[in-house]
């Protein structure tokens, strides 16, 4: 028998962390890392064939998604629609911030009334933040509840957040041998306007080739944002990042999706529970 569990993201939401600290820790679990997604359905069909009668095996794979989320779980619920899906939600305002950031440091010049805007004109679309559709689309094609999580509870008391993830699993971790570190640094806002201003006129890009990534790109990308950090702030005409009344403004849009998404956590909280107090 095969159980298998899909982590899906979101992006931004602790995903680098639960990918290479915390997932490959977990005992009694196969893990298929995010490189080798592409191959995950040929990987977890060959298990199926290779797994012995009477015996469980748990494969866990992991891959982060934001605008591709339903078309790729639906092509993966064709293959595995018993998967049980782990995903990782965060406050509307907060998480579009946090991918516009990371795409200014990636090298794109784009301001932030580009990336997303009530318009509708923008990179992001108001779809792409509805979390509601999102959770719906999972519990239609998947036919296991899925573990929906909240990055607050990963920042304020990653302890508990991650023994969820453990209890879903059914797998154990030592936690003295995860490390203490879970959130990155972010880079500020001055770092991140040297990147807008220099990505005018040098293109350094996400590539492919790792000769390129890491001789070109990494040197370029990273030199900017460490000396952005001691230069004085840039002389920008344009406004590249949003105003607090504007992410105020998606916050309150999002109001009610983000409740929903909330009440979806605590209410499969509570199923657990109820559930773990069945079978003392």
């Amino acid at each position: 028998m095969i159980e298998i569990f899909f982590h899906i993201g979101l992006g931004k939401t602790g995903t680098k962390y639960l990918q290479s600290e915390f997932f490959p820790k977990l005992n009694g679990i196969k893990y298929i890392r995010p490189q080798l997604y592409k191959d995950a359905i040929e990987k977890i069909s060959d298990e199926i064939i290779k797994s012995p009668k009477g015996k469980t095996t748990k494969i866990l794979l992991s891959r982060e998604f934001d605008k591709q989320l339903e078309k790729e779980t639906l092509k993966f619920s064709k293959f595995f629609p018993n998967a049980k899906i782990i995903v990782v939600f965060r406050r509307h305002d907060e998480w579009i911030l946090s991918q516009f950031k990371r795409t200014l440091k990636n090298g794109y010049h784009i301001k932030f009334s580009e990336f997303f805007n009530f318009e509708n004109t923008g990179i992001f679309k108001i779809q792409d933040l509805l979390y509601r559709k999102k959770i719906e689309h999972i519990k239609n094609i998947f036919s296991e509840p899925p573990l929906i999580l909240i990055y607050d509870e990963f920042k304020n008391n990653p302890s508990k957040f991650l023994r969820k993830i453990e209890e879903y699993v059914g797998a154990k971790f030592k936690e003295n041998s995860i490390p203490k570190k879970f959130i990155h640094r972010s880079y500020g806002e001055k770092e991140l306007k040297y990147s807008f201003v220099i990505s005018k006129f040098i293109d350094y890009k996400p590539r492919d080739n790792l000769i390129q990534k890491y001789l070109y790109v990494f040197p370029i990308r990273y030199s900017i944002l460490y000396l952005g950090r001691f230069l004085p702030e840039p002389k920008i005409k344009e406004k590249v990042f949003p105003e607090k009344e504007e992410l105020e403004k998606i916050r309150e849009f999002f109001k009610d999706d983000w409740d929903f998404c909330v009440h979806e956590s605590l209410n499969f909280e509570k199923l657990n529970l109820k559930h773990q107090k069945s079978h003392e």
